[in-house]
């Protein structure tokens, strides 16, 4: 079997064939329950919005607090692909799929891209997704330069782990059960080994982008991918015809901010080409009301897992964080109508 690789040329070639439509799934392969999630999300869009939660821990404690506090959950989780690149403790697939299917949730998935340190040592290096210019404990000096140049280590490494992806993205499909899949996330910073450091890694981001994508789409062929571009700025767009939905990130540093991020969300929505706009993670839930107010339309909100959520009490038992969130606040914001909750997945 012929070794396949990405042409990039052709493959804009090809996108630039096609009109943009904000209408349409970029997946020419997208099955039923695929389309039918996208038509819901279109048809919500503006009018509601999605109550997300990032999971990590086995034992999920974030919906302690929210069963605790509100009587529901959120109708959107968010697990990570990290799983696969290296270990790092429970299965996020597993647990994500069975949620799923236990639920009738929405899934989405990240993916915190583990690459070793040493190419020439990759079982005695450190792994990490953190860029060694970072100042974190565990960081890599994986090359994304070398990532997209075919022929290297790094290009095979990286070709390797998007077919893994896709496998990953298959149990999934093989349960008929809609991803919506944001890889190479906040791609405009710097703390990643895929993010922007110069013009350079710029163009190799946007080229490791297109690899991922045509991968799973023309060699894969998936049928169940929502794709969200997470790029964050418009020296980072990718072809419209490569993304569902832009996605933006925001962690706010001002105290008990639930403001509707208005001038975030206007950005990210002109880079948009008409399509969906969320708030992929946060700190702070937005209030819905203001939202409403400014006319801000994130599709969902998703606050990151752990301390954004929850705390420990004196005895260890999970108590909801006073940092993030009030206990007010949370079941305001749950009880709006506006609000999709799990109990309320599916409502018009």
């Amino acid at each position: 079997m012929a070794e396949y690789i990405t042409d990039i040329d052709r493959l804009l070639g090809e996108l630039d064939s096609r009109r943009a439509d904000p209408g349409t799934l970029v997946s020419r392969h997208a099955g039923e329950s695929t389309a039918r999630l996208f038509e819901y999300l279109k048809s919500i869009y503006g009018r509601r919005f999605i109550a997300g939660q990032q999971y990590l821990q086995r034992e999920e404690l974030e919906d302690v607090v929210y069963l605790a506090e509100t009587g529901d959950t959120p109708a959107l989780c968010g697990y990570d692909l990290m799983d696969m690149d290296k270990e790092h403790g429970d299965d996020q697939v597993r647990r994500a799929i069975e949620r799923a299917k236990r639920t009738g949730c929405i899934i989405t998935m990240c993916w915190h891209w583990y690459a070793p340190d040493d190419m020439t040592n990759m079982d005695g290096c450190t792994w990490s997704f953190y860029h060694a210019s970072t100042s974190y404990d565990h960081k890599t000096s994986f090359d994304i330069l070398k990532a997209v140049e075919y022929g290297t280590p790094e290009y095979s490494f990286a070709v390797s782990r998007i077919d893994k992806a896709a496998a990953a993205l298959r149990e999934f499909e093989r349960e008929d059960i809609p991803v919506i899949f944001r890889p190479l996330h906040e791609a405009n910073g710097a703390w990643f080994w895929w993010g922007r450091r110069s013009p350079e890694t710029r163009d190799a981001y946007k080229k490791l982008w297109y690899m991922i994508f045509d991968r799973l789409e023309n060699l894969h062929k998936l049928t169940n991918i929502i794709w969200v571009w997470n790029g964050q700025d418009k020296d980072m767009t990718v072809h419209p015809n490569t993304f569902d939905i832009v996605g933006d990130d925001i962690y706010s540093g001002t105290p008990d901010d639930h403001s509707s991020q208005k001038a975030r969300f206007e950005y990210m929505e002109s880079l948009a080409h008409g399509k969906m706009v969320t708030l992929s993670e946060c700190g702070y839930i937005p209030s819905p009301a203001e939202m409403r107010r400014d006319g801000v339309k994130w599709l969902w909100w998703l606050p990151w897992w752990g301390q954004f959520v929850y705390d420990r009490d004196s005895e260890g038992k999970p108590v909801k964080s006073e940092k993030y969130m009030s206990g007010s606040f949370l079941r305001d914001t749950f009880a709006d109508k506006s609000v999709v909750t799990l109990s309320r997945l599916g409502d018009s």
